[in-house]
């Protein structure tokens, strides 16, 4: 009976969504509901970062990058990985900051669809983003695909918190066809 016992509370832990104490990328604030899940990439060769969010507009993408003065990013950009299409990504804003360093920062926000980041997540070699700059020309940056390899794991993560979110955006894009 002991044995029967630990067998079916094993089951329901498995079975069971992930709780605040198991979330990775979530962060599950006392009420239960998911304030942020946030996916970021390692600090990449080209002084650069990528955060992957949901938000109320759908999954966005943003690309800090670091440089010695201003390029001015503005604009939609392009990414590729090595043998995908190519993309465009939605611009939405930007934030610029001076470091401590003396170094810049330029942090633009885009608008991404969920099949882009699957395939940036499968992607093998490289993925390359071209950012529009509006005094220099594009600001490239090149990330290895294995850096968004657990894309996948976070994005099944938040549409599992943040499930009924998911499904009222359904509903709404249901509605108006």
């Amino acid at each position: 009976m002991k044995n029967l016992s630990i067998l079916v509370a094993l089951v329901i832990f498995l079975c069971c969504t992930p709780t605040p104490a198991s979330a990775k990328y979530c962060k599950v604030n006392d009420e239960g509901k998911a304030t942020s899940c946030l996916y970021k990439t390692k600090r990449t060769p080209d002084n650069a970062q990528i955060v992957i969010s949901y938000t109320q507009q759908g999954w966005s993408m943003m690309i800090a990058i670091f440089l010695d003065e201003f390029s001015m990013i503005e604009g939609n950009a392009r990414a590729k990985a090595k043998k995908g299409e190519e993309h465009t990504l939605e611009f939405v804003n930007i934030r610029r900051d001076m470091l401590y360093t003396g170094r810049v920062m330029e942090a633009p926000v885009y608008l991404v669809s969920e099949e882009m980041l699957h395939e940036f997540s499968n992607a093998k070699g490289k993925v390359r983003f071209w950012l529009n700059a509006l005094d220099t020309k594009d600001v490239e940056v090149e990330v290895a695909a294995g850096l968004l390899s657990g894309v996948d794991d976070y994005i099944a993560e938040t549409k599992s918190l943040l499930g009924e979110l998911f499904e009222d955006d359904e509903a709404v894009q249901n509605s108006s066809r």
